[in-house]
């Protein structure tokens, strides 16, 4: 049997956020006798329009997992990414001098949904989307599959415009070595009686949110702790304007034995973020340690409602959300039933061998039937402008045609 070849494409692909571990760990775990995989990736650069955000490098540790496993790398060049435009257009870019479309049977991507380059210029070869925001909804022709993680996710993309006929649900596959890691519990110096609440997240102010530790501050004693790997500098900021006593502030990192190790050492996972979540890969490394998860609404994303379900609680308040870290910290009982609904739901929805081979299932389908309901793709695919002219002149063709039918 002929190898399918499949090219997985992401700028800022082999950094250490939520989408790029999910494209990476897909293309490290397709069955290479049936896959030939290249990913192709760039660095992460500056932001035509907001050059000061920040962003997360290129993980060599990834990029070695990626070479280790089969997986063929291409690296193509990008001097910024202007979000003034539209599709966002790659400024300085080589791609399409080390890209052939011609040469795959598939592509893959993860992005956050709107009409984006470089996949306006590809238009031949079977794209298949995993949606990790919804920013709008592309349905050119051959997007033959959008993959979401989450339903709340998908309805939020349909109702943006989004072709329902194209959905297939999936989770992250994840893969999960401990390695080296060991709990960091007695290098911390933080004694074994003590509860420990904590979380990590990309050193982002856009995703600040003051809920965790404000609701902490409501419970804090000398039997409680608080751990933050990463996040905004405004936690620290925060922290001190209450006057937390015992707080532990850890540097962002994206080594994995470093993330198990703080994983390792909580009892209980207590997220926080402005914006919401789809489907976090952060939180389904949480529910493989066992470790119950608190969080709050958002007004933009609240996928991750569905994703925690009966592994934790999602909050409105901050004094709800004090209310459930009480609760966690002083019965036993109830830490222990979150904590076995966690690793349940772990192995039920994030298991790599079976996400995996519901995405090979996925890829095969496309294979053989790379763009099923093809009048609605058609109709899809146009702008909406070019649907209310087509939707005008049917409705004059149809009326011209009675009046001549009852002449």
């Amino acid at each position: 049997m002929k190898k399918l070849n499949i090219a997985f494409i992401k700028y800022g692909g082999m950094s250490s956020g939520g989408t790029e571990k999910f494209l990476q760990t897909i293309a490290c775990n397709l069955n290479k006798e049936i896959f030939s995989v290249d990913y192709y990736y760039s660095d992460n650069t500056p932001y035509v329009g907001e050059p000061y955000r920040k962003f997360s490098p290129t993980n060599l540790q990834r990029l070695d997992d990626l070479e280790d496993k089969g997986v063929n790398i291409i690296k193509f060049n990008v001097e910024a990414k202007d979000i003034t435009r539209p599709t966002h257009p790659w400024v300085g870019t080589n791609f399409f001098d080390v890209f052939d479309e011609t040469k795959y049977d598939i592509i893959q991507t993860g992005r956050a949904g709107h009409k984006e380059f470089p996949f306006t210029k590809i238009r031949k070869t079977p794209i298949i989307d995993s949606i990790h925001l919804t920013a709008g909804a592309d349905n050119q022709y051959n997007i033959a599959r959008v993959m979401h993680i989450c339903q709340w996710n998908a309805d939020k993309w349909i109702a943006s415009g989004g072709d329902a006929s194209r959905v297939v649900l999936v989770s992250h596959p994840m893969e999960i070595d401990e390695g080296n890691s060991v709990s960091m519990r007695t290098e911390l110096g933080i004694a074994e009686d003590v509860c420990i609440f904590g979380f990590h997240q990309r050193d982002s102010d856009d995703i600040f949110s003051p809920i965790p530790l404000e609701a902490y501050k409501q419970i804090e004693n000398d039997k409680t702790h608080f751990i933050l790997m990463g996040g905004s500098q405004k936690y620290r900021k925060q922290a001190e304007d209450l006057g937390l006593e015992n707080v532990t502030f850890i540097d962002h990192s994206g080594d994995r034995n470093k993330i198990y190790s703080f994983l390792k050492i909580l009892d209980v996972y207590a997220h926080g973020r402005k914006d919401g979540e789809v489907n976090s890969t952060a939180m389904a490394e949480a529910m493989y340690f066992k470790l119950p998860i608190i969080s709050h609404t958002s007004n933009i994303n609240n996928g991750h409602i569905e994703a925690i379900a009966d592994a934790g609680v999602v909050v409105e308040t901050i004094e709800q959300y004090a209310e459930i870290l009480n609760k966690l910290l002083n019965n036993k009982e109830y830490l222990l039933k979150l904590s076995t609904n966690a690793h349940k739901r772990f192995l039920e929805h994030y298991e790599l061998q079976s996400q995996i081979k519901n995405i090979e299932n996925i890829y095969m389908d496309v294979v053989k039937n790379p763009y099923p309901n093809k009048w609605r793709r058609i109709w899809t695919s146009l702008h909406w402008t070019q649907n209310i002219r087509l939707w005008a002149k049917w409705l004059y063709l149809k009326y011209k045609y009675k009046i001549r039918a009852k002449i």
